[in-house]
């Protein structure tokens, strides 16, 4: 049986561009992979590996949710205060 992805690498993007909580439990996760592969629990592995990346999606789909947010607000507050000093 083939040794599943970690996902490793998009954990350590979650966690350092992205979400640090939800990075780490990506990080985690993504840990324990490779040792319950070599223990030959591979539905473990599996299912380690499958969460790792579930994390690491919510990790970057949370973040963008508030990037949005964050450009909206800001961006119609500067849209507000460039009309507020248009129309004196």
């Amino acid at each position: 049986m083939m040794k599943p992805n970690n996902h490793m690498a998009l954990a350590i993007f979650t966690t350092i561009c992205c979400c640090l909580p939800l990075g780490i439990v990506a990080i985690v996760k993504a840990n324990t992979v490779d040792s319950l592969y070599i223990a030959k629990q591979y539905t473990a592995a599996i299912m380690a590996a499958n969460e790792a990346k579930k994390w690491s999606y919510v990790g970057i789909f949370i973040s963008l949710i508030i990037w949005v947010i964050y450009i909206l607000f800001f961006g119609g507050l500067a849209a507000i205060g460039g009309l507020a000093s248009f129309a004196s």
